[in-house]
């Protein structure tokens, strides 16, 4: 990541929230199989409120807005 260009740290950015997302996910259905389930629910109902749908929306929003706009 270029420290000088901001658009690129805004995608790493977004990009980074949408992997962490997607990886607490994955902790939360392995949890889920567990002897402790409910923590597992707990962790993704909490995951839900934060919109990881959305992060991706915004992430595939900044690529396209770059692309057209060249920057």
């Amino acid at each position: 990541m270029a420290a000088d260009n901001p658009w690129d740290e805004a995608e790493a950015g977004w990009n980074d929230l949408v992997n962490a997302a997607a990886r607490i996910q994955s902790a939360a259905s392995r949890i889920k199989e567990s002897d402790r389930s409910f923590d597992g629910y707990e962790i993704e109902r909490t995951l839900r409120r934060h919109r990881p749908d959305l992060m991706k929306e915004h992430l595939e929003g900044l690529r396209k807005h770059r692309k057209d706009n060249r920057v």
